[in-house]
């Protein structure tokens, strides 16, 4: 996780010219909560702790319309330097969306309860995008940065209804939350195919990972718990700004297990090489929980995707490389590692993020 990996990064238009560089990659998570939600059931102090002893860099105490300062969170004494808190809060409302407000300077007060009878009896106001642009609004007046959570959770919002939200750079792509319907139901459509029908759009925006624990005495399944889900951010250095900047900036990738060791991605080659040792050992922590697949064949697949989600092209094994058509929107990649339980499939993911192309 800390080691130096050459990584070329270029999410720009096709003339863009790869820049090469040696950069660090960090464990985070930017979405968990605690006691002062209410419906938790770990302090803060204890929360962070528990990132703290299992290697992340970063964490976000995003709490439902409340803002912890990082300085009130007690963290071990004599504990190693690479963890830092950013500062942040999650954005709820009365029309179920929720949005991280990342390195934000003070609480972002959306006025919740709403009073809101005037607009809501407007025909002409969906409710749904003019509470996710106030959400952005907000959260960038405050400095920070925005990520709309869970797309999927109960009603949801449509690729449509985000593609009229501006300056909205990062939706979460997966959420370890049991109940937040990831892979899509009768309602939704899958994270992933909402975020390849915003891509084709022509929209530029980045996918998250992220656990949005609430538990951490009573385990299971079906509980959520954390260390499902997280990001790992390519920066320079490891402090709340750069984090932030980087991750605005496209340069991460999302995991629900998958680690990889390097991405080469410019306008005319996309390159990804897997880290089976990592992968390995982060698929074996009990925290982390597979999606139940269809049999599949055991080890790695390597795909790159292209408009409307279509496959350009998969490979088996831990590395693969594809030339970038000229013809494409974008191309973005995903590593699934597969293994065998019982009669089906345990799945674990991860996901870089496009590559622009017009």
């Amino acid at each position: 996780m800390r080691n130096i990996i050459l990584i070329l990064l270029v999410l720009g238009a096709c003339n863009s010219k790869p820049e090469q560089q040696l950069s660090q990659w960090y464990k985070g998570n930017t979405h968990t909560h605690t006691v002062l939600c209410g419906h938790a059931d770990t302090s803060p102090d204890t929360v962070a702790a528990w990132y703290l002893e299992r290697d992340y860099n970063f964490l976000i105490l995003s709490e439902h319309n409340t803002f912890i300062n990082p300085d009130s969170v007690h963290l071990p004494q004599n504990r190693r330097a690479d963890f830092i808190l950013i500062p942040g809060e999650e954005l709820s409302d009365e029309e179920e969306i929720h949005t991280t407000a990342m390195n934000i300077n003070r609480l972002v007060s959306i006025g919740y309860p709403f009073k809101y009878d005037s607009i809501k009896n407007n025909p002409f106001t969906n409710l749904k995008i003019y509470y996710m642009q106030k959400h952005v609004d907000s959260t960038r007046r405050a400095g920070g940065i925005p990520i709309l959570n869970h797309p999927n959770w109960r009603s949801g919002v449509s690729a449509a209804n985000i593609q009229q939200v501006d300056r909205l750079n990062m939706i979460e792509l997966y959420n370890g939350h049991p109940d937040v319907n990831v892979w899509g139901n009768k309602k939704h459509a899958s994270m992933e195919q909402k975020w390849d029908s915003l891509l084709t759009a022509g929209r530029k925006i980045y996918g998250v990972s992220s656990d949005d624990a609430h538990f951490f005495h009573d385990w299971g399944v079906d509980v959520s718990n954390p260390g499902r889900g997280w990001v790992m951010v390519q920066s320079e250095k490891l402090t709340p700004d750069a984090i932030t900047n980087a991750m605005e900036a496209g340069k991460f990738y999302s995991s629900s297990g998958v680690m990889l060791k390097e991405i080469q991605a410019n306008s005319r080659t996309y390159a990804i090489e897997a880290d089976e040792d990592a992968t390995l050992l982060a698929t074996e922590s009990p925290y982390v929980v597979g999606y139940k697949n269809e049999k599949a064949a055991d080890g790695f697949l390597i795909e790159f995707i292209t408009d409307k989600g279509r496959v350009l092209q998969g490979f088996t094994g831990t590395s693969a490389k594809i030339d970038v058509p000229a013809d494409v929107t974008y191309i973005r990649g995903k590593v699934t590692y597969s293994r065998s339980r019982s009669s089906k499939s345990e799945q674990f993911f991860a996901w870089t993020q496009p590559v622009f192309l017009k």
